[in-house]
């Protein structure tokens, strides 16, 4: 079993999100797929969305601070993120009991706009981006810990990249949980 925060665990945690985003999405017709669960609420569509539209940020910042990394010959070892992002990343963790108000440019846009297998495309490639990233940053012996960047919305935080692939991951998850309680929801 691979370490937590080491490259092999972060790239299965990726593959992982592509295993079962496609299993869910596949299993549900256009229908269901642009179905809220109660007024107000997202529909599996939005949270893919969603998803799409930070990872693109994540990947955007992960790509640029990967090109000039630190480097270190201990590459298979876990790099772990600060205590705080660590909560924060724990906090993201599903299930989840607080919810978070979403920055406008991130919110999904109107569900009529959405084409099911569109959408699991692009999640599937984004996912095989961030994989691609982790396995360049491996190639080329990149400090996953010393490495740092801007966060990608807050420009004055500055976080290394284990920091953001661990928040890119929890975010993932956070949201691929809630769209399959929205299934749930939908199905009764």
């Amino acid at each position: 079993m691979e370490q937590k925060y080491s490259y092999p665990w972060y790239i299965s945690q990726f593959q992982q999100a592509k295993k079962d985003a496609e299993s869910l999405i596949l299993s549900v017709n256009e229908t269901q797929f642009l179905q809220p669960p109660s007024e107000g609420k997202w529909c599996i569509a939005e949270c893919f969305s969603h998803l799409i539209n930070y990872g693109n940020l994540y990947y955007d910042n992960l790509a640029t601070g990967i090109k000039n990394p630190a480097t270190t010959e201990q590459i298979q070892r876990p790099f772990a993120p600060r205590w705080l992002v660590r909560k924060l990343v724990h906090w993201f963790e599903p299930p989840y009991k607080i919810k978070l108000k979403t920055v406008s440019a991130m919110k999904p846009g109107p569900v009529s706009g959405f084409d099911r297998m569109q959408l699991v495309d692009e999640y599937l490639s984004l996912q095989d981006r961030f994989i691609a990233l982790l396995e360049e940053g491996r190639h080329n012996h990149a400090d996953l810990e010393q490495t740092k960047m801007n966060h990608p919305l807050i420009s004055i935080l500055k976080m290394s990249l284990t920091e953001t692939f661990a928040l890119a991951e929890a975010h993932q998850r956070r949201h691929q949980w809630q769209a399959q309680q929205t299934l749930q929801i939908i199905e009764v």
